[in-house]
């Protein structure tokens, strides 16, 4: 065997025992159309919260928590978003602002994102939601949106705490179709490949090199 034949074999195997990471997913995220609106309540200290609440039906793991920006152009002060279970318990939350990391979308506008720690949301009930101020940030209604499989969109929700109370789980039904304030970002896990597969190219690694060994001393 050449030196270029082992060359090439190594690399085809340090490639195999690459981790393939799976794709960025969002949970749930608007498509074009639908009305932005501001909220005409919701003070201007703390907010009041808004959300979704949603089922997973599958278990999932998310690591991002991110506000909506209509139109990609700020989402005016600094505001906190959250996620909860069932039982009101927050399991994630953080600052977001026109600094945080963009995400891309279907829709007229972008998301704005932070890291969250890891979570494993088990098939159940939970809310997502943030805080809105009076005229920020945009509210998006009557849009068209797409949720990942593990995922069903349930209802538009609001806090009944009531102006300038702040992030507080939204677990109100709100007669709306919307109300797309945030969403939560998927965990990319890396998939290993199967041991066997491994055994295998570390064993054809082994052989090539022997082989060589071999060559070279004749």
């Amino acid at each position: 065997m050449t030196k270029a034949k082992l060359f090439l074999a190594v690399s085809l195997v340090s490639a195999s025992l690459s981790a393939s990471p799976a794709s960025a997913n969002l949970i749930l995220d608007v498509g074009p159309g639908g009305v932005p609106l501001p909220c005409n309540n919701c003070g201007n200290i703390s907010g009041q919260t808004f959300g979704w609440s949603f089922e997973v039906t599958s278990p999932i793991k998310v690591d991002g928590i991110g506000a909506w920006d209509f139109g990609a152009d700020g989402i005016g002060p600094a505001l906190e978003a959250g996620l909860w279970d069932d039982s009101g318990s927050l399991l994630g939350s953080a600052t977001i602002s026109d600094a945080s990391s963009p995400e891309p979308s279907n829709g007229n506008g972008e998301w704005l994102f932070e890291d969250i720690t890891m979570q494993t949301l088990l098939p159940g009930i939970y809310f997502t939601g943030l805080t809105f101020f009076d005229s920020t940030p945009l509210a998006q209604f009557g849009t068209a949106f797409t949720t990942i499989p593990e995922v069903t969109y349930l209802n538009a929700t609001v806090s009944n705490a009531g102006p300038n109370s702040g992030l507080v789980v939204p677990d109100s039904p709100f007669n709306t179709d919307g109300v797309f304030g945030s969403t939560l970002r998927v965990a990319q896990v890396s998939v290993p490949e199967p041991a066997s597969v491994l055994s295998l190219l570390t064993l054809g690694t082994l052989g090539a090199v022997s082989t060589l060994k071999r060559q070279l001393k004749k």
